[in-house]
């Protein structure tokens, strides 16, 4: 079957089948394009988001291809990476992100950026003081009733933590509404700090998907919430006093990238970002902790809610809604193909989908730039059933159907897919044809 559609642009991309530029070129090493830096960074280790990329992701890009900039667009924010090295570097950002708890993480870490330094070394120091006494503090309290009735109808018989880790849990609960009373910002890094470490306390792992500990991981125990909530802390109060404060202004503006074009003002230099990967991670489904924890999950009907509003990138996103008509003759052909030769037919409605809705997505971009505007995308391609998903060239495809142009190609990384096949991740750079 030809395949031209979807053929490597080897005259814009770099790797064994072309000439074009290594990431290196651009300051951009290979690590720096997954999270590793960020889980040493100061703000950016807060919390530990797999999917996100390093400052010195951000700031190559901004060298390299925004020099002149002053408005930048992050449609999928993530951790907040993006927009907090932009603002730090006095490029207005205005971002949106869908899922609340990470929407939460973001919000938190600027509005200390915000924050003058005298602001934040009293802060620093409300943070140790709580810290030191906080053992105690949670042995006053009572667990809260609410979100454990929440945790009932949600999750039904799953048990996810230890009863003693998850009594510590609800009491944290306690005392962080107790403090949100008392006003300030303390109660948000309580919270951010919990958020931090219900996973690696619970019975659950986090690799790739979330799933159960198997019985030779249990063996190795579990650490004291208490423990890592205040190890959270800490780190929290070093980090506070000497980080850069923002030099221009950076803002939630939505929850969907489909929304941007409503939800902002005026005309924006470019964009910044790396969306949903189509690697079949249910993104909300991996947050679901998370979310219970800031009171977005009630019950079971709210997973489903929220699991609507994202780029469906998961076997679970998909359902009779999903909309999953392919976009152009490139993705026909793959979705075409997974249909013959996938275990699960919900995979080739899962990929239609997630190009039809990065097709909305693009487009709503594209309505926001100026003519000279650039959208720079961090991706990679995927493998199903021995199918390559190639999501960086359907994405080249998608985009210049809707009236954008390949300006570069930057390979960023090898990677190996979970069969064990080698994909990989690059940075598309595309411009508004004109």
């Amino acid at each position: 079957m030809e395949n031209s559609s979807v053929a490597i642009r080897t005259d814009l991309f770099f790797g064994t089948d072309g000439g074009g530029r290594d990431g290196k070129e651009i300051n951009i090493a290979p690590l720096d394009a997954t999270f590793r830096d960020n889980s040493r960074a100061a703000l950016h280790s807060w919390f530990p988001y797999l999917e996100g990329y390093s400052p010195r992701f951000v700031e190559g890009v901004v060298k390299e291809y925004f020099p002149a900039a002053r408005r930048i667009l992050e449609p999928f924010a993530g951790s907040g990476t993006t927009p907090i090295v932009l603002g730090q570097k006095g490029i207005e950002c205005a971002y949106s992100e869908v899922n609340p708890a990470m929407a939460f993480v973001i919000e938190t870490k600027l509005e200390i950026l915000r924050m003058n330094a005298t602001g934040r070394r009293q802060l620093a120091k409300n943070i140790s003081d709580l810290t030191f006494g906080l053992n105690s503090l949670v042995h006053s309290v009572k667990p809260d009733a609410g979100l454990r009735e929440s945790y009932e109808v949600t999750f039904g018989g799953s048990v996810f933590f230890e009863a003693t880790q998850f009594e510590n849990i609800l009491r944290l609960r306690t005392i962080i509404d107790e403090l949100e009373e008392d006003g300030g910002h303390i109660s948000k890094c309580l919270t951010l700090a919990v958020l931090a470490s219900l996973i690696k306390c619970s019975l659950l792992k986090r690799s790739g998907d979330l799933r159960f500990k198997t019985p030779k991981e249990q063996l190795l125990g579990t650490q004291c919430i208490i423990a890592a909530v205040r190890e959270h802390l800490l780190k929290q109060a070093v980090d506070i006093v000497d980080v850069s404060e923002l030099q221009a202004e950076t803002k939630y503006v939505c929850a969907s990238a489909g929304d941007l074009r409503e939800a902002v003002e005026g005309v924006w230099d470019g964009v910044i970002t790396s969306p949903p990967y189509l690697n079949g991670t249910n993104y909300i489904r991996n947050a679901r902790l998370e979310l219970w924890y800031i009171r977005e999950l009630r019950s079971k009907a709210d997973l489903r809610r929220l699991r609507d509003k994202v780029i469906t990138s998961g076997i679970n996103d998909v359902d009779a809604k999903t909309d999953w008509k392919p976009v152009t003759k490139g993705v026909e052909q793959v979705v075409r193909e997974l249909e013959e030769k996938a275990y699960d037919q919900r995979i080739s409605k899962m990929v239609g989908g997630y190009f039809k809705d990065m097709h909305n997505a693009i487009k709503a971009l594209g309505a926001c730039l100026s003519d000279e505007g650039l959208l720079c995308i961090d991706i990679g391609d995927s493998i199903y059933a021995g199918v390559r998903v190639p999501t960086d060239d359907l994405l080249v495809e998608v985009a210049e159907d809707i009236g954008f142009r390949t300006k570069e190609r930057i390979h960023l990384r090898k990677r190996i897919s979970k069969g064990g096949q080698a994909v990989r991740q690059q940075l598309l750079i595309l411009e508004k044809r004109r």
